[in-house]
């Protein structure tokens, strides 16, 4: 006897959707020198470095404040998806009776549709925790930049520590967001069980080439590792 009715592929969607997406957290956020995300991660400690130079940090406080603004709206998005989906939970009987109208669903008994539910419901509310984690750095970044003082009173190694500490946070901040972003992604994936096993890995599959294509060769990519790389060079030359 199977587990709510599943099938093989519907284990091996299972298996191949959070094998995907730890897998590509883990190289995304971590370890992938060659990624887009390891030349931000760079390109924010040289932000922390010429911020500490900076007298006026009224753009520093811009872009900061927009950066909060758009996790704020992701919070409460997400939220409100968390909220719908509970909504459609708790209504379960009469979705699945909808559902199985349709020529497309597959026909499933109704505890593997509440199971399929609860697993879009944890995928959200695993980006609800993933929002607010970063909006709780950024609140702690905020003190930090608040409390910077200018490079002037700082010896050179201070300076440096300085910037290293200021940077490590945001970019766990930035980390948090992006990991709470890619939740949407790979919730649309979790949409195609509703349809098929092989819908599902099929969108899996979709999902991380494409978040895979955009760390790697995609133009932004290209465009910011030749950015970071200008930047290296001008802080190497010894004449400026």
């Amino acid at each position: 006897m199977t587990i709510f009715n599943a099938t093989l592929p519907d284990w091996l969607a299972l298996v191949l959707f959070f094998t995907a997406i730890v897998t590509y957290s883990r190289y995304a956020d971590h370890v992938g020198d060659r990624l887009l995300n390891a030349r931000m991660r760079e390109i924010r400690a040289r932000w922390m470095r010429r911020f500490l130079d900076r007298h006026d940090r009224v753009i520093d406080a811009i872009l900061t404040g927009h950066s909060i603004n758009s996790i704020t709206m992701f919070c409460s998005a997400t939220l409100l998806i968390v909220l719908g989906l509970l909504g459609i939970l708790t209504n379960a009987d009469t979705a699945y009776h909808m559902a199985i109208t349709s020529p497309f669903v597959t026909h499933t008994i109704i505890e593997l549709f509440q199971v399929k539910l609860i697993g879009l419901v944890c995928v959200f509310v695993y980006g609800l925790y993933r929002f607010t984690w970063a909006l709780l750095q950024y609140n702690y970044f905020l003190a930090l930049v608040g409390s910077a003082p200018f490079k002037e009173h700082l010896k050179p190694a201070q300076a440096e520590q300085m910037a290293g500490q200021m940077s490590v946070v945001l970019n766990s901040a930035i980390t948090s967001f992006h990991s709470g972003f890619r939740t949407y992604y790979y919730g649309l994936a979790w949409v195609g069980w509703f349809f098929h096993p092989l819908v599902f890995i099929a969108a899996t599959a979709f999902v991380t080439f494409v978040l895979v294509y955009r760390q790697i060769s995609s133009p932004s990519a290209g465009a910011i590792k030749g950015y970071a790389a200008l930047l290296h060079e001008i802080e190497e030359d010894p004449t400026r």
